[in-house]
């Protein structure tokens, strides 16, 4: 079986950005508004290391994904780093067709929570 290496580095135009995996067991009991937060920041760097560009310059609220340039090959990339980062569900079509990187953001946020028993693990589809 293959490996995928995935990368904690990534290059832009202005130098090197160091992405910080989540700490599974923070997010697990922080509060609503930290898990958010946290997972912002994680989607951001994923955002960025796909499009190529500082964290900071993603838009997570003013524009759908695929304006953001995140297509199906794309896409399929996010889910699967974001599936093995996080260890939860991310479904495709749903990631793909929504309205904002928030969206996702707060979706994943849901799921990770000490809450999330009460709403199901999975991201809905």
């Amino acid at each position: 079986m293959t490996t995928l290496h995935m990368s904690q580095t990534y290059e832009t135009e202005a130098g090197l950005v160091h992405m910080t995996r989540p700490d599974m067991a923070v997010l697990a009991t922080a509060g609503l508004r930290e898990r958010t937060r946290i997972l912002e920041q994680y989607v951001r760097e994923e955002l960025g290391r796909i499009l190529g560009i500082e964290p900071h310059l993603v838009d997570t609220t003013g524009r759908p994904m695929g304006c953001l340039g995140i297509g199906s090959i794309s896409g399929i990339e996010l889910q699967y780093r974001m599936e093995a980062t996080l260890g939860v569900d991310v479904n495709l079509q749903r990631l793909l067709l929504a309205n904002s990187a928030q969206e996702l953001i707060d979706c994943l946020a849901g799921q990770l929570g000490p809450e999330a028993h009460l709403h199901g693990a999975a991201v809905p589809a």
